[in-house]
């Protein structure tokens, strides 16, 4: 179910999906005599990450898929919903959507289903898969088996019927090239491990159109305290909110005042919380309304975190609070065919109370896409990874949810990112000093690479490059010669200079010294060496040297500047007398580029080039 517009087609979805599959192989090779994954078996891996939310390393795990697997390419021991998960898997490079094989399908899991019933192990599997079916044995007296077939080809509805009844398993799941094309929208939308789950109600109404189903029920808050425990034990907090376009909120006053309120009310007047809150929205892909219980399908909650959220902690602290209290739930089954409509809903719902642009983009699939790539790379080869936050409240929900996971990541946040984006890759300075609203509003697209963008490989550098640029100086220990009153202690160009000296160096460095995408992976390589191990020698030459040029970049960015200072520059509309309101003009970059193309303060040109060229050698050389 995607948020907001949808620019982006199966085409892209497919080709993301392929590049997604070459990160999972060079980032979890295969661990038996060193051999590679292949296709089939990133494909296999991110099945399992998209369907059952969990992590590529473990899913890598569960992957059996060679050449003697006897028709089982992975088991996942599914113990909190008391199920196997065995699949097998048909791939295609292609994407066509051709003919899969009935025979194939019909036969994989004879060998599985035959041990199952007469304990006769393969002789030929090796150890690790005897291992995970020995496993699923154990557990197939009391978990449920379910057998899924995943595929890029096709199939109809009569072949995948006359397959279940070739083979004689029933509950046979076939998750095709459609299917699949919807999860990988879902992976692009943020919307990864979403649970199937239930609902209880005391009453409900349903309100049906040509192409949607809504349900207003009347909801009893303990059931949603247990559903959002679930969740949690799960580690599946982040899915139950997929949809939203924030998370648990707790940090500031007005929140917590909100949340306050609402415990309040349901200890002392539980009877009328139904009244005084606004309720919860949630959307799914599929309902099964039965007595007294509705059957979410990859369900999530898209309005009515906080709500939710304080119900839960409420009971927590207060485990015998009134459990016929009550609150209004809206479901809305939404298929396929509009998916737009999820974001259209989520939009709307959220917009009842203040929220900006940026929680309202948190889930467009620009950011989502930026988070995968991120988290696909390793920060200088430790076990540490790239975290973007793009919602509200979104780091304390996963601590919250996996407090393993403090210490894990660097943490990008997206408002930051969007800076260094438009400073050093779209070279707008005058974006990157804009408010949030603005950001995530007009300049959204602008900004943020699309899908096929190559700039995402350029999103890591922009930002260590702002890393080092802000961490360059401090106000005890550079610019003591320069006699500028207004820039004494800063106060007055650091902020503003910051970003037209990040886009200043980036440019100087591509025009005059070829700085191209080797270069700057070579630069976040140092950078990131630098940020985990700053004692070391290496680290330190690199800061020297990077700090050099940073330095020079501001004089040069100064000395400009102060020449700039009471003139009418073309195309402004005021006369600047602060370096303040000249650096946060929109014209202010264009007229120090020009300045410097003019060869104007050829001294402090000549030093940062000289600094630059340093720094050159020294990536050169390492």
């Amino acid at each position: 179910m995607a948020q907001l517009v949808q620019d982006y087609n199966d085409d892209d979805v497919i080709a993301f999906l392929k590049e997604e599959f070459e990160r999972i192989i060079t980032q979890y090779p295969q661990q038996q005599e060193g051999s590679v994954l292949s296709d089939a078996q990133a494909f296999e891996i991110w099945f399992l990450h998209q369907e059952m939310g969990i992590e590529y390393s473990e899913a890598a795990k569960k992957i059996l898929d060679r050449a003697n697997d006897c028709g089982v390419d992975f088991i996942w021991i599914d113990d909190r919903n008391r199920q196997v998960v065995v699949g097998q898997a048909e791939y295609e490079p292609s994407w066509s959507g051709s003919k899969a094989s009935l025979t194939k399908a019909a036969e994989t899991f004879r060998l599985f289903t035959d041990y199952l019933s007469t304990s006769k192990l393969p002789d030929q599997l090796d150890t690790q898969a005897k291992e995970m079916w020995r496993l699923a044995k154990t557990k197939s007296g009391s978990f449920d088996i379910r057998y899924v077939y995943i595929t890029p080809k096709r199939l109809t509805d009569n072949q995948e019927e006359k397959i279940r009844t070739t083979s004689g398993i029933g509950n046979y799941d076939f998750i095709t090239h459609d299917f699949l094309i919807e999860r990988g929208r879902e992976f692009l939308d943020g919307q990864t491990g979403m649970c199937n789950f239930d609902v209880k109600f005391d009453k409900i109404m349903d309100v049906r159109s040509s192409s949607w189903t809504a349900y207003i029920a009347e909801v009893r808050v303990k059931t949603m305290y247990e559903l959002v425990k679930m969740h949690k034990e799960q580690k599946k907090l982040r899915a139950l909110f997929a949809s939203n376009v924030r998370t648990y909120l707790n940090t500031k006053k007005r929140n917590r005042d909100i949340a306050e309120a609402m415990k309040a009310t349901l200890k002392n007047s539980p009877g009328e919380f139904f009244l005084c809150n606004n309720g919860i929205t949630m959307i799914c892909n599929k309902t099964i309304l039965g007595t007294g219980t509705i059957s979410l399908e990859r369900g999530s909650i898209t309005n009515g975190c906080q709500t939710v959220m304080n119900i839960h902690s409420f009971f927590e602290e207060n485990p015998y609070g009134d459990p016929d209290a009550k609150v209004l739930v809206t479901i809305i089954e939404i298929p396929k065919e509009i998916t737009k409509l999820a974001g259209d809903i989520a939009t709307a719902r959220n917009n009842q109370n203040p929220v900006d642009y940026r929680d309202l983009l948190s889930n467009n699939f620009r950011l989502v896409c930026l988070h995968h790539r991120l988290l696909a790379d390793r920060v200088g080869n430790s076990e540490r990874r790239y975290y973007l936050l793009r919602k509200a409240g979104e780091k304390q929900t996963l601590l919250a949810e996996e407090p393993e996971s403090r210490g894990r990541y660097v943490w990008i946040d997206a408002g930051d990112l969007a800076q260094c984006i438009a400073a050093v890759i779209r070279q707008n300075p005058y974006v990157a000093v804009r408010g949030v609203s603005e950001i995530f509003g007009k300049f959204f697209q602008q900004i943020f690479p699309n899908v096929d963008d190559p700039a995402h490989s350029r999103c890591k550098y922009s930002w260590w490059l702002s890393e080092i640029v802000w961490d360059s100086f401090t106000g005890t220990d550079k610019w003591r010669e320069i006699k500028d009153e207004q820039i004494f202690s800063q106060k007055d160009f650091k902020n503003p200079a910051h970003w037209i000296a990040m886009a200043l160096i980036d440019k100087k460095l591509r025009d005059d010294f070829n700085f191209n995408g080797t270069f700057e992976q070579r630069f976040v390589a140092k950078a990131e060496k630098w940020w985990l191990k700053p004692k070391l020698s290496e680290s330190v030459d690199f800061e020297e040297l990077a700090f050099e040029v940073c330095d020079d970049a501001f004089r040069l960015v100064h000395s400009v500047s102060r020449s700039l200072l009471g003139k009418k520059l073309p195309k402004a509309t005021d006369t600047y007398t602060t370096y303040t309101d000249l650096l946060k003009s929109p014209v202010a970059y264009g007229a120090i580029v020009s300045e410097i193309k003019k060869d104007k303060m050829i001294t402090y040109q000549n030093r940062l080039y000289n600094s630059m060229s340093k720094l050159i050698e020294y990536l050169e050389m390492k």
